[in-house]
């Protein structure tokens, strides 16, 4: 029920799995299971094997950044084909500890096999990695960057709209309403 030397049963254990599966942060477990945060992270951890290399890159891959721990942004690499299994995760998105990764674990002929790496528009540390590979822009960081620069647009001129009422907006103003009292 409990290993020896610990105080957590397996039963808790696959519990805390599992809720973390589901989404549920590491505090909001460690409350419902009446443990330790920390104890929580430990667990997942442990049931968690991530390798510092694979045995082959696979052809084609994603890479992308995300908010981790203490709202930092780590560096995730996954096989793009299949079932996308997560190749790596690393702790930080600078291009150096992303360089040192793949410099370190795999040779130029094993990074020449990579056809195609699939990335947001941050991503100048590929060409110099990945000699013969494509590069692919993911469609939904394009359509996020305009729809960005389109708010940012429209937040812009309704600013200018708004300064006092604009002279050009004024004078619009009173010629519609000349034109509207010609007719009358």
């Amino acid at each position: 029920m409990v290993e020896e030397g610990h105080t957590l049963s397996h039963q808790l254990k696959r519990s805390v799995l599992h809720m973390a599966r589901e989404g549920i942060t590491a505090t909001g477990i460690a409350r419902i299971c009446h443990c330790s945060p920390s104890s929580v992270i430990r667990i997942i951890d442990e049931a968690v094997e991530l390798k510092s290399r694979v045995a082959r890159l696979p052809e084609n891959l994603c890479f992308d950044e995300f908010r981790s721990v203490n709202s930092t942004m780590s560096f995730i690499y996954c096989d793009a084909e299949g079932n996308h299994d997560i190749v790596a995760i690393l702790e930080n998105r600078l291009t150096k500890t992303i360089r040192e990764h793949f410099m370190n674990r795999y040779t130029n002929r094993e990074r020449a096999t990579v056809k195609s790496v699939v990335v947001d528009l941050n991503a100048q540390y590929i060409k110099a990695l990945f000699s013969n590979t494509r590069i692919i822009i993911d469609r939904f960081h394009i359509v996020q960057l305009v729809g960005r620069t389109l708010g940012n647009a429209r937040i812009s001129l309704i600013k200018k709209m708004n300064d006092c009422h604009c002279k050009e907006i004024q004078d619009t103003e009173g010629t519609l309403a000349a034109v509207s009292q010609g007719f009358r």
